[in-house]
This record gives structure tokens, sequence and C-alpha cells, in this order.
């Protein structure tokens, strides 16, 4: 047996993961979700757009902790006072500090707290639970299924995270979508290993992870994104204010074209319309000021990775034709996947934050090389006339 088969074999079974192809979000976001772009993605950019460049001073405080070796998705989340919450997918824990993934254990899912909005000049506190001595996912109710972090939202004091719910499956990728699941955090000011974690009731419609893209406070409605676990529709959902703010989930409003606001979908009065097409699991939206309109940040396809942004003067559209803004280094590499194009605009030290992700269809590479799988970011800023766009 190969020594790359033997070092899987054991990471594998330290998650209690029975197929390899389990190991990966990345494998999800483009075999299950992507398709090719429409001929509008990627278009010439308009009189305006964002002029953006790696960043290493930045993204080297994903490298500060020798126990946290890498991990996807890298949502973040402004927890105020200087203060922003992280979230990762497959992780690779080491708590002997050996600095070498073949002896870490891979979770599936941490978080890390940085403290300073600055991340040329902030620290960073990385998390995950422990049992039996061994690193385990932060979020975590045991039995057949795990979660991926999709997004989270600071509703006065407290913390609302959104969590995809995954199960493995006899089917091509070994693995499905099934579902979405809320937590509560009572006290996000104090550090992870005391929080306290209360899961709320988490209606599901079949087909939909409610918590894609960036939970928005608007009109008073707490507004959150939902992705089609069938294909790359985006939808949106709303609660009011007040129920979010005390926890409860319970009666979704789906939006429709035909309804001046949400509709409850369990009623079965008409199937929600989708506020954009050519999504993916992994996206940011955020109101930009200068603009007068929303922005939204994410890479594109698997031939043509690029981190790209359209934009809407409302989150229900119309939006735009996604305008490619960065191609990463590394596409075209060989084995390479490139995703999770994200923004972080409560980062400074620049105009505007980016970041992605780098993997590999090498399964022995992910062990080896150490400049993957470790988030990117980059420093950007808004280039031209942006008259035209806000009229």
């Amino acid at each position: 047996m190969a020594s790359g088969t033997l070092r899987t074999k054991r990471i594998i079974e330290s998650r209690k993961v029975t197929k390899p192809r389990n190991f990966f979000f990345v494998f999800f976001l483009f075999v299950f979700l992507s398709g090719p772009f429409s001929a509008g993605f990627c278009a010439d950019a308009p009189a305006w757009g964002i002029q953006a460049e790696p960043w290493p001073e930045a993204g080297a405080i994903f490298h500060s902790d020798p126990r946290w070796l890498g991990g996807d998705g890298a949502t973040s989340v402004d927890l105020g006072d200087g203060r922003v919450l992280w979230m990762f997918g497959d992780s690779f824990v080491d708590p002997a500090r050996t600095g070498t993934r073949s002896s870490s254990a891979l979770v599936r899912n941490t978080i890390a707290v940085q403290t300073g909005y600055d991340p040329t000049a902030a620290s960073m506190q990385f998390a995950w639970k422990t049992k039996a001595g061994r690193p385990v996912a932060f979020f975590d109710k045991g039995g057949d299924t795990w979660y991926w972090p999709a997004s989270g939202i600071l509703l006065g004091k407290r913390l609302l995270v959104f969590l995809m719910v995954v199960r493995a499956a006899d089917n091509a990728l070994g693995f499905e979508a099934d579902g979405w699941k809320a937590a509560w955090i009572d006290n996000p000011r104090d550090a992870p290993d005391r929080w306290n974690l209360t899961w709320l009731i988490s209606p599901q419609q079949q087909g939909f992870v409610v918590g894609a893209g960036t939970p928005m406070l608007e009109n008073g409605f707490l507004q959150v994104f939902a992705a089609d676990g069938g294909n790359r529709d985006v939808y949106m959902v709303r609660w009011p204010e007040a129920a979010a703010r005390a926890g409860t989930l319970t009666s979704p409003q789906w939006w429709a074209e035909s309804t001046a606001g949400g509709m409850d979908m369990r009623k079965g009065k008409a199937r929600p319309t989708p506020v954009f097409k050519e999504g993916q699991m992994e996206f940011t939206v955020e109101y930009h000021p200068r603009m007068q309109r929303y922005l939204r940040v994410q890479t594109g396809d698997f031939l043509n990775p690029c981190l790209a942004f359209s934009t809407a003067p409302a989150l229900t559209g119309p939006w735009s034709s996604a305008t490619c803004f960065f191609s990463p280094p590394e596409q075209g590499g060989p084995d390479l996947l490139i995703y999770a194009g994200k923004s972080h605009p409560m980062l400074t030290g620049a105009d505007m934050v980016f970041s992605y992700v780098v993997n590999t269809t090498d399964f022995d590479r992910i062990f080896s090389d150490m400049a993957l799988y470790f988030p990117v970011l980059l420093k950007g800023r808004i280039t031209g006339d942006t008259t035209e766009q806000r009229r």
C-alpha cells in the first residue's frame, strides 16, 4: 500500500468517514452545483470596476497557529468591538504541532476569532472541540450528519449562525446536502471555548440550503439567501427582525416575484422566485455606499474560477451579469481547484478585502503542499466612474 494511501486511510478512519470522496467541500461546490456560465458572465468590464491583488502580509494571519494547518470556506462575521469570527469547513488540526498534515486530524469545521480589523496587525484564536483527546468539529451534534458553515450575523448581543447539513450518501460524490441548521450563541463576546450554543428549530424545505451568502437586516426583516441544492438558483427567505432577535425561525417567508413582500412557502401558494441564477453555495453580498447598490462577490465555475462581482439596486435584484475582476495566479495549475470567492467588508488596511481557497484533486498533494488549502487574501479598490452604476 502506497504511503499516500496509508495517510489517507489514517485521516479518514480518524473521522469515521468510509469514503474518500467525502473528503472536501470543494467537490460539492464544483461537481454538484457548478455549471457553465452564461455568455454574460465575465463579460467586458463596465466603466468602473474592481482592481485586486494578492495581500500575503494579511494572509499570514491564517498561518499564525501551528496547530491549524488549513481549512476552506473562510466565512467572516463582524462581532463588533474589533472582533471578527471566521468559520471554516473541513480543517486540518495538529495538536502535536508537528507541522505536517499527515499527522493531523481532519475535522468537519473549525472557527477562529480575529482581534483587530486590520489582518496585518491583528491576532487570531483558532478553536475546535475535543473528544476523547482528539480534535472534533466546533459545530457538531453527532450522528450520521455533519455541518459545513454557511454564514452568520450578530443580532444585538447574540450571534446567529447558519450551517449546511450534510450526510453520507451512496452517490457519485459520497455525500449530499440535507438541508440547513441554525445555531444561537448568546455570549459571542466571550472566548469561543466558553460559548453557550443552542440549536434552533430550522424548518426544512426540500432542496434549499438556507444561509448561503450573507444575512442582512433590512426593512424590519432578517433577509437570508438560500441556495437550491439541485442547481445554481439562489432564493431569498426572511423573518421579522423581532422574531429573529428572539431566535425564532419557525415561520420563514419566501420571496416570490408576484408578491410585494414575503410568502409562507409551507402554505403551498406558489413556488418562490430565484433572486438570481448562476450562483454558488459560497458568495457574499454587501451594500456599497459609493455605488449605492448591493455588491455580490463569488468565484466562477470549474473552468473559469475568476473572482467576479455583480450589482443590484435591491437584494431581490435585478442583478447584473457578473464580471471577472481577478484571475488567481493558481488558475490553470494541474489538479488545482479554486473556489469560495468572498468579500470581507469589515476588514481594514485596504479599501476592499477578498478571499478565495485553492484545493487539489491530487489526494497526496494536499498532504505535502502546504501552500494549498489556506485562505488567500486579496486587497482591492474600486476604479473608474460609478456615476452610471448609481442610476
